[in-house]
């Protein structure tokens, strides 16, 4: 069957990395090539029309140059992820992950086909029925739940993530374990956590997060930051007296960032430690009545 067969123009495709992503785009490009249509990368090769035969797209703004009819988003869940959380190399790879998931909210917002990675036969735009053969092993990790990515299985207002502590930077190290790092609050105003960069939609997202702080019957000066680049909102509070805590922050993402959670010491400390126990991050509806953390704020914070 020639290309005009099953429509004018091309398919454009962005397929977000999981288990079966390299066995879609094998069976795309073979099906692609039976029918006569050219196979590219968006971007790769500037002599190609931007709309022609089948291209893979790795952002939205690639997939602009085909109409919405000719626009096809794969993806999976979290639950199926092939990375293994455990594995040193996870925070970088979530952190590419969300990228390129954030990237394909925003094609399916503007009109692109949304498909199940998962199944063996899809329904494409253009050009119909392709079929699977085969893909890498599908694994349900114990700890699916505490994927940090999981905010993307569910676009709606309300669904969340649990971003563990294993996911955060620590500039002057911590004693306990990436399960539960201990900080020492001894020293000059710093930063004790900071992280994951993990890329958030636009959009209203909120951060609850729980920690425990033994002052060492001194006091705990600390400040909170949510936001992405140079724009934050911030919490100021003073611990006193030990126990497990919590702060949330809420904030509008006017475009999409890589999500910052930023803890400090907001002055020299003498003596106390500072216990993280992870966050979560939660999608709130734009017309949510909670009001949003200013830029600057001093609470309280909230004794568990």
């Amino acid at each position: 069957m020639s290309a005009e067969g099953v429509g004018a123009g091309g398919l454009c495709v962005l397929i977000t990395p999981s288990a079966a992503s390299a066995a879609w785009r094998d069976a795309l490009s073979l099906h692609a090539a039976r029918i006569g249509w050219s196979v590219s990368d968006a971007g790769v090769d500037p002599a190609a029309p931007p709309a022609s035969g089948l291209v893979f797209a790795h952002d939205h703004a690639a997939m602009l140059a085909f109409p919405p009819s000719a626009r096809a988003v794969i993806v999976d869940t979290t639950a199926t992820d092939t990375d293994d959380p455990a594995l040193p190399a996870a925070p970088d790879v979530i952190t590419i992950r969300s990228h390129i998931l954030v990237e394909a909210e925003a094609a399916a917002a503007h009109g692109a086909v949304v498909l199940n990675a998962a199944r063996y036969l899809l329904d494409f735009p253009v050009l119909g029925s392709v079929e699977r053969r085969e893909g890498a092993p599908y694994r349900i990790h114990p700890s699916v739940a505490e994927s940090p990515l999981a905010i993307f299985d569910d676009t709606r207002p309300g669904s969340w993530a649990n971003w563990h502590p294993r996911w955060f930077s620590y500039p002057k190290g911590h004693a306990g374990t990436i399960d539960a790092p201990l900080i020492d609050l001894t020293g000059r105003m710093r930063p004790l956590i900071y992280g994951p960069y993990i890329r958030l939609p636009a959009g209203r997202w909120r951060v609850d997060l729980r920690f425990t702080v033994d002052p060492e019957r001194a006091h705990a000066p600390l400040l909170f930051e949510w936001g992405a680049g140079a724009d934050y909102c911030r919490i100021m509070t003073e611990i006193r007296y030990p126990g497990t805590y919590t702060i949330s922050l809420d904030r509008i993402w006017p475009e999409a960032d890589a999500a910052q959670l930023r803890i400090w010491t907001s002055h020299p400390v003498f003596q106390g430690t500072f216990g993280f126990q992870g966050c979560r991050v939660t999608r709130v509806a734009a017309d949510d009545p909670a009001p949003l953390t200013p830029t600057d704020r001093i609470v309280d914070a909230e004794v568990v």
